[in-house]
């Protein structure tokens, strides 16, 4: 089964995955890596990178300098509707290319906040969607990343809303409560021990 992990920045999809993986032996895809490793110096995506956007997103290491692309894209949505068309085909490419590298495995999971903007849904047997209220998202974001509520506000605006989750989800993870309560929710979705 290739389970679907989904939700906005910041409502805690890394522990659904670290309980799956621990309990579970899941095998995890995190869309995010992929897209690290796929903007590797001298790689396809990397030189359509840097063709398009130009030097200025280079570290002098000749290294795509994330920070400074990111603050161009959440800048200007056609620059970051650019980066897209360059990045999400060589991601689900790989994702497609891994899946079918681990078919045997009895439990796959692909998480990415944006599955169904990159079309990595079609890939997923089933999809959950992990919810937490706004406004721990943003102290999270504040602790874990250092984020201002300025830059995690403008980040979860660019995502989905509930509404859409909702709608193209098959289940929802209540990521409100304490662990205890998280490992109750998958273990009945999975309906495993």
């Amino acid at each position: 089964m290739v389970l679907g992990i989904t939700g906005g920045v910041g409502c805690g999809k890394s522990t659904v995955l670290r309980l799956l993986a621990s309990q579970y032996k899941a095998e995890i895809l995190m869309a995010d890596e992929i897209g690290h490793e796929i903007m590797e110096p001298e790689k396809e995506a990397w030189r359509e990178i840097r063709e398009k956007f130009g030097e200025e997103v280079l570290t002098e290491k000749g290294e795509i300098d994330r920070d400074r692309l990111a603050a161009i894209i959440y800048q200007e949505d056609e620059k970051r509707v650019l980066l897209n068309h360059i990045v999400h085909p060589h991601v689900l490419r790989e994702i497609r290319r891994r899946i079918k590298e681990w078919g045997g495995r009895s439990l796959i999971v692909l998480e990415t906040a944006i599955l169904f903007e990159t079309g990595c849904d079609v890939l997923c047997d089933q999809i959950w969607w992990v919810d937490t209220d706004r406004e721990t998202r943003i102290r999270r974001l504040s602790e874990t990343r250092g984020y201002s509520r300025q830059k995690a506000e403008m980040i979860m605006n660019k995502q989905l809303g509930e509404t859409e989750w909702q709608k193209r989800c098959d289940h929802r993870i209540d990521n409100n409560g304490d662990e205890k309560n998280l490992c109750r929710q998958i273990k009945e979705l999975l309906g495993r021990p």
